[in-house]
């Protein structure tokens, strides 16, 4: 079988160069690409650590949460998570839950789950407003493939993967592939500086209208990497875009090297996420960081009589140095009442 790299390269010789996002999808989605590996990629073992697989007690966060829906909505609410990778949230969830909870997943790079977790074909397979309960994500639209757009004295333009002479690959700047591209910018208010990179995709947008339209009651809750747009696109921190490689857990920037074998991701503009969800009737209820979130959903109450292996787990949950700030979450909801959902108040950070 030919590797991500060769096909990448054959498919750049036949065609010419590519838009960042097709060799992005490939890379990471593509046959024998870096989520459809035997081995796992993520954990101690792994390129990086997110939340699910770093601790359980995220697992009890929502198990706490869900118990509460339950009361709100006069009915065991029911849970779907999409991405959920390994399955490490939905086992630690269907071990606490027992079996009396109808748990599923949804993941484009689809493994196994545990029973009694179910694992569907896709989104098709729930029909649009018939979700009642909680639909959850944990670092989905991060690993969504991203258009890289570059501000030029003419406006815009795109940067497209072609060859190098080694026969490695090389960033060539070309007209946008798609012109819609740049409207994610402009409603965002966003006007690129010659020179400065902006890491998009209208997949953000699709993929969340998708996922609002499958709820009836209950809870959407999306925790991921990014900012709202004016953050997200603030040239004096983010002028080279976000676009980042994890490999043996060292984070670089190099996204052309090892395709299929790091992981790429970048960050989300949550104002994008936000503006699908309520145009397809949802309401905002908050959006906030993973330790805020955490905290409302009743973390600390797990920390009573906890072991220092579990102390430590929720340090790092919790980190205001690392993912309790980095990870943001947004909360929105359809005919939901928040009463005696959350500890605290979620905010608008």
């Amino acid at each position: 079988m030919t590797s991500v790299a060769e096909r990448l390269r054959e498919r750049v010789r036949r065609e010419g160069a590519i838009p960042f996002a097709t060799f992005m999808a490939e890379a990471l989605y593509g046959d024998g690409g870096y989520y459809r590996r035997a081995e796992w990629p993520v954990g101690a073992r792994g390129d990086y650590v997110t939340g699910p697989a770093l601790s359980p007690l995220l697992a009890r966060a929502t198990g706490r949460l869900l118990a509460r829906l339950d009361r709100n909505l006069g009915a065991t609410a029911d849970f779907l998570e999409v991405g959920y990778g390994d399955g490490a949230h939905l086992a630690a969830l269907a071990a606490s839950e027992g079996g009396r909870r109808r748990l599923r997943g949804v993941d484009r790079a689809a493994r196994p789950l545990p029973p009694p977790a179910e694992a569907l074909s896709g989104l098709e397979a729930i029909a649009p407003r018939s979700l009642a309960g909680l639909i959850f994500s944990y670092e989905l639209f991060d690993a969504l493939p991203v258009h890289r757009l570059i501000g030029t004295g003419d406006g815009l333009a795109e940067l497209w993967v072609g060859t190098a002479p080694d026969s490695g690959f090389a960033w060539e700047e070309r007209p946008l592939s798609d012109p819609g591209l740049a409207a994610l910018l402009g409603r965002a208010g966003v006007r690129l500086a010659p020179g400065q990179i902006a890491d998009v995709t209208p997949a953000w947008e699709r993929l969340y209208a998708e996922l609002a339209a499958r709820l009836g009651r209950g809870l959407l809750v999306t925790c991921d990497y990014g900012f709202a747009g004016g953050r997200l696109y603030d040239p004096r921190s983010r002028f080279h875009g976000t676009l980042a490689c994890h490999r043996r857990h060292r984070l670089h920037r190099d996204a052309l090297a090892w395709p299929g074998e790091q992981d790429l991701t970048a960050h989300v503009d949550f104002d994008l996420l936000r503006g699908a969800g309520e145009t397809a009737g949802l309401t905002t209820l908050g959006f906030t960081s993973q330790a805020l979130w955490l905290a409302a959903c009743g973390l600390f109450a797990d920390l009573a009589g906890a072991s220092e292996r579990q102390r430590h787990e929720a340090m790092a949950l919790l980190d205001p140095e690392g993912m309790g700030t980095e990870i943001r979450v947004l909360v929105q909801g359809r005919e939901i009442g928040t009463d005696g959902l959350f500890d605290l108040p979620l905010g608008f950070a």
